[in-house]
């Protein structure tokens, strides 16, 4: 499972940064547990396997604010605020990642064959 959520962070990371930022998406396990719009204010609570995981989006980026896991790694990664960036606590299973509009008709979330 830890290894699923670096690959997917790397993956997003790769395919799409650089531009600027529209939405906040937050999964647990795979599944969506809080979208929002970036240039919004909110403070979230995600239950998670280890406790609580508090997001803080304001001021056009997201940040992990507090988690209950053991070395903190998520909160000191920072703030996200461009498409294409990830924040990951592994001890909750969570991924938050920035989206953003579409660019161009080849920008895809997905390609299966």
């Amino acid at each position: 499972m830890m290894a699923f959520l670096l690959l997917a962070a790397l993956v997003v990371w790769c395919l799409g940064r650089g531009s600027e930022g529209a939405t906040v998406i937050a999964e647990q396990q795979g599944r969506i547990v809080f979208t929002a719009p970036l240039h919004s204010r909110y403070r979230v609570s995600l239950p998670g396997p280890v406790g609580a995981t508090e997001l803080l989006v304001e001021a056009g980026q997201v940040r992990i604010s507090q988690s209950p896991c053991p070395q903190h790694l998520c909160q000191r990664q920072g703030a996200i605020a461009k498409k294409g960036e990830a924040l990951v606590c592994l001890p909750n299973s969570l991924l938050v990642r920035i989206s953003g509009p579409p660019s161009s008709l080849t920008d895809y979330d997905f390609l299966s064959h």
